[in-house]
């Protein structure tokens, strides 16, 4: 495996921001490679250890070859790109599906389709990840939320949005998240969980939902990572 870090001087947020590309062992630019966006990069690269998780998965063949890029953020601008209303949201969802994929397009050997790109995010990182391939649904095929820190009037705006393409959804979320506290106060994500899952139903979307034993904690994202990476790329 290669993690390569670099910054990218961000138009639309106005900032230096650093991705952190993971490539397989195998990478090479004569063939095409899906990719993997993830929000809360380094909280993915240290507490769910995920470049070691992608080369163990690749080299038992439990994963085709892909890329990952992986997105730290300042903690102190989580809220603000994370969440919808977020000041800085819409800039982030421009930068993300503008800026970061068209550079990873043209520096690396990428599948160029909307199904070659997948989001992935956590809690908040989950929201962002979500609404931004609702934006931007030729971009990113498919989306997976680990315990997504949706709320009644977020999954409304999931209700009102019009879906023009085939999309895939994964979502996971634990039993014990009944009472998940946050920005905007306490959240019951198994029941914003549920009802996110019968909208999408009803949606141009292919879902799969799952569950654990657990609650709002990295230690069961980090072991449910190996499941939801099979189910993506399988």
């Amino acid at each position: 495996m290669a993690l390569e870090e670099m910054i990218l001087d961000s138009r639309h947020l106005g900032s230096p921001e650093k991705l952190i590309v993971y490539t397989p062992k195998r990478y090479s630019p004569l063939y095409s490679y899906p990719v993997l966006y993830v929000q809360d990069g380094d909280d993915y690269l240290a507490m769910g250890r995920m470049a070691t998780l992608l080369d163990k998965l690749i080299d038992d063949k439990e994963l085709p070859d892909l890329l990952a890029v992986f997105l730290p953020v300042d903690k102190a601008k989580r809220q603000i790109r994370y969440h919808p209303d977020g000041q800085e949201h819409m800039a982030y969802r421009r930068f993300l599906a503008e800026e970061v994929v068209s550079y990873i397009d043209t520096h690396y050997s990428t599948h160029p389709l909307g199904n070659g790109r997948t989001l992935l995010g956590e809690s908040l990182g989950g929201v962002v990840s979500l609404f931004t391939a609702l934006s931007y649904p030729h971009t990113f095929g498919q989306v997976a939320c680990q315990s997504i820190a949706m709320d009644a009037e977020l999954n409304q705006r999931v209700a009102d949005t019009a879906f023009s393409v085939p999309q895939s959804f994964y979502l996971e979320v634990g039993t014990e998240e009944t009472a998940v506290q946050s920005a905007r106060g306490m959240l019951d994500l198994v029941a914003a969980n549920e009802e996110l899952c019968a909208i999408l139903q009803k949606k141009m979307a292919t879902l799969v939902y799952e569950t654990f034993e657990g609650d709002h904690t990295w230690g069961h994202w980090q072991a449910n990572l190996p499941r939801m990476l099979r189910t993506l790329y399988g």
